[in-house]
Order: C-alpha cells, then sequence, then structure tokens
C-alpha cells in the first residue's frame, strides 16, 4: 500500500510518462517506464544522482540519502529534493527528466558493457573467462572472431591439463545454447573438427 508522501510525490510528478511507484527497502522507488529515478521515504523524496550533475544538486543544498546498516552508515547516491523546489514545479519536472535521462543512459551503457562480457554468454564460469583473459580473449567480439577451436588451443597452450569438456563448453557458449543438450554425435565432430584443426597448425608450421 502507497504511504500519503508516496501518492503526493505520483501526484507532484503526474505529467512524468509512465510514472508509478514500488515498494522499495523499507520506502517506494518512483519509476519511469520501469526506470528508477526516485526514492521516497516516509517524509522525504530523493532523485538519483549522476556524474554529470550530481555538482548541481549539491549546490542547490541537496542532502544525500543515509541509511543505517548494523553499526555504520551509508551514503546513497540519491539527493533530497527541498520544499524550496517542490513550490518550483517547472523546475523539478526539468531536474526530473534529467535524471531520467541520464539514468537510461547509464543503464545502456551497463548493459552493453555486460553483453560484451564473455561470462554473460551461457555454459561461462568466471573462472574459464579468466582463462580466457590470459590469452588475450577479453570480450565476445573477439571470442568470436577467434572462435571456439582456437580459443580451446590457446588455453590448452597454457594450461595442458585443461579438459576436452572445455572445448565443448566453448563451442555450446559461442552458439549460444547448453552444453547439456550437446549430443554424442556432436561432440565427436567437434573432437574431430579440433583434430583437424591441429593437423592443419602443424602443416602450417612445418611449411614455414
Amino acid at each position: 500500500m502507497c504511504s500519503t508522501f508516496a501518492n503526493r510525490i505520483l501526484t507532484e510528478l503526474s505529467d512524468v510518462e509512465d510514472i508509478s511507484i514500488k515498494t522499495f527497502f523499507g520506502g517506494f522507488s518512483v519509476n519511469s517506464k520501469d526506470i528508477m529515478f526516485g526514492w521516497v521515504t516516509q517524509k522525504s523524496f530523493y532523485l538519483r544522482g549522476h556524474p554529470n550533475y550530481r555538482s548541481l544538486f549539491i549546490d542547490l543544498g541537496m542532502q544525500p540519502l543515509s541509511i543505517t546498516t548494523g553499526m555504520s552508515t551509508k551514503l546513497l547516491d540519491y539527493y533530497k529534493v527541498g520544499n524550496e523546489l517542490f513550490k518550483d514545479h517547472e523546475k523539478l519536472f526539468s531536474m526530473v527528466q534529467m535524471v531520467i535521462k541520464y539514468t537510461k543512459k547509464e543503464q545502456y551503457e551497463k548493459n552493453e558493457i555486460k553483453a560484451k562480457r564473455i561470462k554473460e554468454l551461457p555454459n561461462m564460469t568466471l573462472s574459464l573467462e579468466r582463462l580466457l583473459c590470459s590469452v588475450g580473449i577479453k570480450d565476445v567480439d573477439t571470442f568470436q572472431k577467434v572462435g571456439y577451436l582456437n580459443a580451446y588451443y590457446k588455453i590448452k597452450q597454457k594450461k595442458e591439463t585443461i579438459s576436452i569438456n572445455i572445448l565443448f563448453v566453448l563451442y555450446s557458449s559461442l552458439h549460444r545454447f547448453h552444453v547439456a543438450t550437446l549430443s554424442k554425435e556432436t561432440k565427436k565432430e567437434i573432437e574431430l573438427e579440433y583434430q583437424c584443426f591441429l593437423n592443419q597448425m602443424d602443416n602450417d608450421s612445418y611449411k614455414e
């Protein structure tokens, strides 16, 4: 159930597109199209901070939200909207739009970085991601260019005891499905492909 103050915020910001509130850590999150840009406590409203405008909030005397956990107090990157700002609806709405814009931008950038991480591929573990990084395969684009055969070869050179199962993991990861779905026949085909790859490597080395 929404508090009276939270309902007041909804009314104040009714011009914001698809505005909504949800229960959030003892208070309420304030959202636009599922983008959280504000935080409502029992009697206060806070706007999300960002490096591009945080100094503006500080200059306006907006205090950061503090939360007590156990014996310590943590300051969060949310800043209290004062009474003066509440009285200037046009300015408040403009600031809210600015916060939403930068929050969307920040989330997009985070999603872009996440999408490039090898760890986000199916079957991938942090330890395998680190192993791939150690041989120069640091993102999904590089992994795709190198291919699963060469990737396995590279990490096999670095860690000779690595299991053939890792080859199956690499294959499945690049093809975006779970390794457990590989049939015995497909695994044999992959092993054969890797053997052909090794033979080609030997031939190239012999020619040199």
